[in-house]
């Protein structure tokens, strides 16, 4: 297993925009926040187009994102943001080959896809997280940076919930950590990004999607298999997704998903798309401990 690439002051890193687009004053904030770090941003002009529902067309966005995956003067790939479009362009990446030597990705939601193809196809480990100084907590921000520069080698979670009685039971799971978002995990089906989640400790979170969704798509994606030979379930946070009544039915399809299955499901806080996000290493080595006082461990 890989570890992380590690950064320093004075590296230069590529910002793009392979799904939706922020606005001109986010990306202002994130160049301000890595600048601050003492890092040097490579920022395409072109960006921002008029694509109706990506940051600009399939064409431009791939070659923004090839020419960063590529660049041997830049050491870090950083999505300015998630929205729409990543699953777009992994057709034409199929067809190049990896480079050399990993560089550090970092991003969550709609690049779930690109992330899972980099993991599985090129054997990158990758960072699940934002860098949105005006989305995410002072203490997420925080993480990121100490994660990005190397200034912690493990990070540890605590505080996790058991959701079945796989879980409840003590033991020890050391694999790594796939997946992201629930929504991408499941439009990967069938394509050459689905997920592997076989002896993996299988990430999940998502957003604005209602309790009877979130059952559909784990119903659609435990009914295909996928998690069939994963060695646990991590569930993220799920947020905004309330009934038109202002009620909220996930909790209840995640714990009856929960109940259904033999494979430990176990909920960890503050991962996903909420104000607290903290980052998380997937594809680094990972330890699970369940049972009375579980705890979540990754190497960087």
């Amino acid at each position: 297993m890989l570890k992380l690439p590690t950064l320093k002051p004075g590296d230069s890193i590529d910002i793009i925009a392979p799904a939706s687009r922020c606005t001109d004053n986010q990306l202002i904030l994130l160049k301000n926040l890595f600048e601050s770090w003492q890092l040097t941003c490579m920022i395409a002009d072109t960006i921002f187009g008029d694509d109706v529902f990506c940051a600009n067309t399939d064409e431009i966005r791939f070659t923004h994102l090839v020419n960063a995956l590529k660049n041997s003067q830049t050491k870090a790939v950083i999505c300015a943001r998630g929205g729409y479009g990543s699953m777009r362009l992994i057709p034409d990446l199929t067809k190049i080959a990896p480079p050399a030597s990993p560089k550090l990705f970092v991003g969550m939601s709609d690049t779930t896809a690109l992330q899972l193809y980099l993991q599985q196809q090129w054997q990158w480990p990758t960072l699940h997280g934002a860098s949105a100084p005006d989305r995410f907590s002072p203490e997420s921000i925080a993480s990121l940076k100490s994660i990005l520069f190397g200034d912690v080698q493990q990070i540890k979670f605590t505080g996790l919930s058991p959701l079945n009685d796989a879980a409840k039971k003590s033991g020890t799971i050391k694999s790594y950590i796939a997946g992201g978002n629930l929504s991408l995990i499941q439009a990967g089906t069938g394509t050459a990004w689905q997920l592997d989640a076989r002896g993996k400790i299988i990430l999940l979170e998502d957003t604005c999607e209602r309790g009877y969704r979130i059952d559909r798509m784990l119903q659609h994606l435990t009914q295909a298999g996928i998690f069939k030979e994963a060695a646990a379930i991590l569930l993220g946070d799920f947020i905004e997704g309330n009934e038109p009544n202002g009620t909220s039915l996930i909790t209840h399809a995640l714990q009856r998903f929960a109940q259904s299955t033999t494979v430990p499901v176990v909920q960890i806080q503050g991962v996903g798309h909420g104000y607290t996000n903290f980052p998380l290493p997937l594809g680094t080595a990972s330890t699970l401990q369940l049972g009375n006082e579980m705890t979540l461990t990754c190497t960087r």
